[in-house]
């Protein structure tokens, strides 16, 4: 599959802002499925200082300055990007303890890079109530492949996606309560199951191909960003998983970036200095 990608962002001020500094993660990432064949980040008012830069996970990422006063801010970014399905993985058969265990001792530098997805991050950290919700599909002597898709298949079936229900603090333990939320809240949530029982998972940030209705047109603009999240099988492999659709993403899935969650790949961050009202 061949993709033409735009992702517009605009910042409207209530007064003026005199100084803008910025991060954008919207690049997508070259993999062994995916070829970015070109990407363009656009910025209006232009901007006085831009660079790029590889972040310590391997994410393309841009930073820019604004210095002059401005009302509001666009940022657009159109790449082009050419998808295949990756491997899933179907031959693998260890068990999930056996995971682990590995993680606990790392064999080879692959082990010990997956091993820091183990340790609990700002949004997707193992907590007692995490790991309750967990276990029914990890048990004893099950293989690791076959536990990750039935928790998926789990938080598909007991969680409703409302767009109303969190916002990006919700705490996972209340997303756990409350059994709603969206995209990154369920990825976040299969995260900290996933670390509680010992498994490195990562966070994957990018864009889901949509549909329309037999029958419609489908619209500019209808495509958004979507998350899921990538666990560690050993020996340098990693499947993905999105919980929201309950499937293993495929070549309607384009990985923007990952991290331990939403914080580190975040589209646009960033502070401003200028404006005395919210908005």
């Amino acid at each position: 599959m061949r993709y033409r990608i735009r992702h517009s962002t605009r910042y409207s001020y209530p007064s003026s802002v005199s100084l803008s500094h910025n991060q954008a993660r919207l690049i997508p990432r070259s993999l062994e499925y995916q070829f970015v064949e070109s990407s363009n980040i656009s910025i209006l008012p232009e901007p006085n200082c831009q660079r790029v830069w590889i972040d310590s996970f391997g994410n393309r990422n841009c930073f820019f300055t604004v210095e002059q006063s401005h009302y509001s801010m666009d940022v657009s970014a159109e790449s082009v990007v050419s998808r295949q399905s990756p491997c899933f993985y179907d031959d693998v058969s260890g068990q999930w303890s056996e995971m682990v265990t590995r993680l606990r001792h790392p064999r080879t530098r692959q082990d010990i890079e997956a091993s820091q997805f183990v340790f609990g991050s700002q949004y997707a950290f193992g907590f007692p109530e995490a790991r309750q919700y967990a276990e029914p599909s990890f048990p004893s002597g099950r293989a690791l492949r076959d536990a990750l898709l039935d928790l998926t298949q789990r938080i598909y079936q007991d969680f409703e996606y409302d767009t109303l229900a969190t916002q990006v603090s919700t705490p996972t333990r209340t997303v756990l309560q409350e059994r709603r939320g969206v995209c990154q809240d369920f990825a976040h949530l299969q995260i900290a199951c996933l670390r509680s029982m010992g498994l490195a998972a990562r966070y994957v940030s990018g864009y889901l191909l949509t549909h329309p209705a037999p029958g419609q047109v489908k619209l500019v603009g209808s495509d958004a960003s979507h998350a899921w999240l990538s666990v560690y099988l050993g020996e340098g492999q990693w499947l993905d998983l999105d919980p929201t659709n309950n499937i293993l993403p495929a070549d309607e899935h384009i990985t923007i970036g990952w991290g331990r969650d939403y914080a580190d790949v975040g589209p646009i961050q960033g502070i401003l200095i200028g404006t005395t009202q919210s908005f």
